[in-house]
This record gives structure tokens, sequence and C-alpha cells, in this order.
């Protein structure tokens, strides 16, 4: 029983993580239903049932009767990044400069602790007074925004 808890709570998460959001119990010879995360306050398991517990009820499921448990996405929104174009290197005069086919609107550096360090409303900027460190260079063009790791050497 503890086994069936452990495993269902190790499926949830890495159903989460993968950035699913819905349950769907098939059962055999019935059609499957599907259970938003949202919904389910509790799972529990009695003898040969497994019984979810929902906003709406507690249904109850007997373990020989599921054929499978899958995890779906069903937010109903489609992933429509395009992929921004961008080619980013630093000049002999210490600076990053970046081109690209759409207007930049912003250059930002932070480093990995998230703090700005340095911007620029400009397709370059003088990085020289920067440490030599790890950054994380965002660069915003009216089609989105990118972000590049560099590394800065003195």
């Amino acid at each position: 029983m503890k086994k069936n808890l452990t495993f269902l709570a190790m499926l949830f998460s890495f159903a989460i993580v993968q950035g699913q959001n819905m349950l769907v119990i098939n059962l055999n010879g019935n059609p499957s239903e599907k259970i938003p995360f949202s919904n389910i306050q509790k799972i529990t398991f009695d003898a040969d049932n497994m019984l979810l517990k929902t906003a709406y009820g507690t249904n109850r499921y007997l373990l020989d009767n599921i054929a499978s448990i899958t995890f779906l996405n069903e937010t109903g929104i489609k992933d429509f990044t395009e992929k921004i174009e961008v080619n980013i290197f630093i000049n002999a005069s210490g600076e990053i400069v970046v081109e690209s086919p759409h207007q930049i609107n912003q250059l930002v550096v932070f480093d990995l602790t998230g703090r700005q360090v340095a911007l620029s409303t400009q397709n370059k900027m003088n990085v020289n007074h920067l440490n030599t460190e790890i950054y994380i260079l965002q660069v915003v063009t009216e089609k989105g925004i990118v972000s590049k790791k560099f590394i800065k050497n003195n």
C-alpha cells in the first residue's frame, strides 16, 4: 500500500515538472475520466480501491478496473514561440555588440545572482567595468526577449 502511494506521488511530481495538468484514468471497458490536478484534493488507497477526493466529491476506482493512468497538458495554449535571431560578439573596444534583423530595444546584463549590472538602449554596450565572471545578457527586441550566457575576461 505504502509503495503505491510513494509511486503515485513520484508520478504526480514528475508530471507537474513536465508541465502536465490533467490526470487521465483509463478504465477497462469504460470511457476514460479526465481530472484537472487543481481539482484533486487527496488520493488514498483502501484495500483494492483507489479513492480520489476532488472538489466535487470522492470517486472510488477498483484497482483491477484501471487499465492505466496517464497525464496530459490541456491548457488550450499552443506554443507559438518564434525563434529570434541575434548575433552577439565582443569587439576590440570591450563592447558587447548585438546584431539582429529585428529592432533591438534594450540590452540588460545580469550577474549569476540575478542582479542587474548593466543596461543599454542601443545595440552595443561597454562591459569593460565588469569583473571576470559569467553573466547573462538579455536582448529585448520587437519580437521578444532572448537570453544568452557570456564569460567576461579581463
